[in-house]
């Protein structure tokens, strides 16, 4: 006979449809078992008695590999599960992170904010409001929030906010900033919490960066936020809104910034919504022809630069350096005919979701100003786990590929359809049509940029 109890890095947890999960505390990540495991590793809690002789082959070969992979341990005389680490399951779905804005305030005025933030356009939630919303992601079994606005870090409240997220057990992953307000004393306070998150600064283009946010000498603090970042061992990615008046900065500003230290560069156009709708801001806009044809232009002068960090260009071609080199074609998701119904078109909204600074909740922040949203369910008038259980943001963010074929006459008849997934659904709901065609992804097919991309590429 011999007893086994969970490691203590383990969580037994269980969600709304996933009600048997082994939560690990290290990586963040949520273990779904089958039922039949599941059972056997209940008993694992040092009580119960194990009589290999009589157990099924199959669950001695569970145990063992339990034990193999460290997740059960045998149990001393004395050990028992600590009370977190007992059963507990949840009254919602399953979601790992949430994308959450702090507030709709920016200390910046960027001419292009999709989030209309130099207006304060979704408001600036009182601190009884943010703590009533860090109640609902505990409750939910939400462990992670990746925070932004706004601009987040204006919060005077920002230390009792991160207090508050250590105690109910929740991890900060990402903080997407400006970089203004980023100094020793946040990093200190950070640290101070067990907090270590990766910050992602926006840096729209060398001797660019100050035209487009508005506010002398925000290029320079950006850039120092970055260095002491990096200083003090953070992973810092960076995001750049690639205009008219600024894509020639591309190879100087990946050089810069690989050479600082950054991880990665999102290169992406303005977003049709909020401030980018002012006719200054709207006449520097790129065309898709013009962003793919940047695009084809810079990828062999990346290399040549010896691809200074990793990089994803206009969601048309990324590449991820120190991870075995690889690159592809971000539009291309494959999908065949007999996985389209159980294929999801967007992997992670069955992960994630956006929750605003007005208590919106849809699959991403992208959506929060589309006109296709605007009734969905906030805060204001339900419970988060009443939304994540059963409302038209849980059905939206379940989208197949086979709901997108069948959604539109497009997608269906297409002769790229096995290759396309129908990709990026904010851009389909912009057009009316939350089960339509990505037009971004059909250009892109449909004039040949995939042969043209993959030459400039792989020229092998």
């Amino acid at each position: 006979m011999r007893r086994y109890i969970l490691d203590s890095r383990y969580w037994l947890r269980g969600w709304y449809k996933l009600p048997t999960c082994v939560y690990d505390t290290v990586t963040q990540k949520a273990l779904f078992q089958s039922r039949e495991n599941y059972a056997l590793i209940l008993k694992c809690n040092a009580q119960h008695d194990f009589d290999e002789d009589n157990l099924s082959d199959k669950e001695n070969d569970v145990l063992n590999k339990l034990l193999e992979e460290k997740v059960i341990r045998p149990a001393g005389k004395w050990d028992m599960l600590a009370p977190k680490q007992c059963y507990h399951k949840y009254p919602a779905r399953y979601r790992r992170t949430v994308h959450w804005s702090l507030t709709g305030a920016c200390n910046l005025k960027c001419l292009h904010c999709f989030m209309s933030a130099p207006h304060a356009k979704h408001g600036n939630p009182t601190t009884e409001q943010l703590m009533d919303y860090m109640d609902q992601i505990e409750e939910c079994g939400i462990f992670n929030v990746d925070i932004t606005g706004g601009e987040p870090l204006i919060r005077e409240d920002l230390e009792l906010i991160v207090r508050t997220l250590r105690k109910k057990g929740i991890n900060i992953g990402v903080i997407i900033t400006n970089g203004m307000l980023v100094d020793e004393k946040l990093l200190d306070m950070l640290e101070e919490n067990d907090m270590h998150p990766v910050f992602q600064v926006s840096f729209d283009g060398v001797g660019k960066h100050d035209f487009l946010r508005g506010v002398p000498g925000a290029e320079k603090k950006a850039l120092e936020a970055i260095k002491l970042l990096v200083s003090r061992g953070y992973t810092v990615d960076c995001s750049m809104c690639v205009h008219k008046g600024n894509f020639e900065t591309i190879p100087e500003t990946v050089r810069l910034l690989g050479k600082m230290g950054v991880k990665s560069l999102k290169c992406g156009p303005m977003m049709e919504s909020g401030e980018w709708l002012n006719p200054e801001v709207k006449d520097l806009h790129l065309s898709m022809e013009e962003s793919l044809k940047i695009t084809e232009e810079y990828i062999p002068q990346y290399f040549e630069d010896d691809a200074p960090l990793s990089i994803l260009l206009f969601g048309a071609f990324f590449y991820e350096k120190d991870t075995g080199n690889k690159w592809g074609i971000y539009h291309e998701m494959k999908c065949s005919r007999e996985d389209e119904d159980s294929q999801i078109v967007c992997p992670v909204l069955k992960e994630a979701f956006y929750l605003g600074a007005d208590g919106m909740v849809v699959p991403c922040q992208g959506m929060a100003d589309i006109d296709f949203f605007k009734d969905m369910w906030t805060l204001k008038d339900h419970r988060l786990s009443e939304i994540l259980r059963e409302s038209e943001y849980v059905k939206l963010s379940y989208c197949s590929v086979g709901d997108v074929r069948r959604g539109n006459s497009e997608c269906v008849e297409c002769e790229y359809i096995d290759k396309c997934t129908g990709n990026c659904r904010e851009a389909a709901a912009r057009e009316g049509n939350y089960y339509g065609v990505n037009p971004t992804s059909c250009y892109f097919y449909k004039n040949g940029w995939e042969e043209r991309i993959r030459a400039v590429a792989d020229p092998a």
